[in-house]
């Protein structure tokens, strides 16, 4: 049995939600690239402060954030997550763990405060003002300050960030040289505009 045709809008349809992930793709990259940088910054040896500390929390939450959107359903406009197949990569076996991981970061700890991987201690504490009066409870919290990508481990997410940037690279510089009428466009809905509080 032969399939039917396929409808040619929704082919265009789909080319162009892809073609607009892959796009959106090499924004999110750039910034988990440089939070990767700025990241480096952090010596596995060093101490450092609990600001100092937060900082370099910062930069992974961006990293792993910045990395994992792309991979994501899009929840409006029916823009696919990207896909190693879609910009036809294969990654190594210890890449992809590496991937699974990063998206297990950003879905269970980045994105989200998930309980089973939650990390604190929470003391209350009393202190009474003059004797007479209830003492005044006040709570004494410590979260993990601490940074997981740090080392070799930064060395190889950096290495897979670059590998999958690299992929989407050549394959809109393919698509570019037999359509580039299809990248001649402009972005900027007027909801981004009211999310960042921007008036023209």
């Amino acid at each position: 049995m032969t399939k039917p045709p396929r409808d040619p809008e929704k082919v265009k349809q789909h080319a162009e939600r892809r073609r607009r992930r892959l796009l959106y793709s090499l924004n999110d990259l750039q910034q988990a690239l440089s939070a990767c940088s700025f990241l480096y910054e952090c010596d596995e040896q060093g101490t450092y402060s609990k600001p100092e500390l937060r900082r370099f929390r910062c930069y992974e939450t961006t990293l792993v954030a910045a990395y994992g959107r792309p991979f994501s359903q899009s929840l409006a406009g029916g823009i696919p997550p990207l896909s190693t197949k879609m910009i036809g990569l294969k990654l190594s076996p210890e890449r992809r763990a590496l991937h699974d991981r990063l998206i297990g970061m950003r879905n269970q700890i980045m994105a989200h405060s998930d309980g089973e991987m939650m990390r604190m201690t929470v003391k209350p504490f009393d202190v009474s003002l003059d004797g007479e009066t209830r003492p005044v409870v006040f709570l004494q919290t410590v979260f993990d300050e601490g940074v997981t990508l740090m080392g070799g481990l930064l060395v190889e997410t950096n290495e897979l960030v670059h590998e999958i940037y690299a992929a989407i690279v050549r394959c809109l510089h393919r698509e570019a040289q037999q359509n580039p009428e299809l990248f001649d466009l402009r972005i900027d809905s007027e909801e981004a505009r009211t999310a960042r509080n921007i008036r023209v």
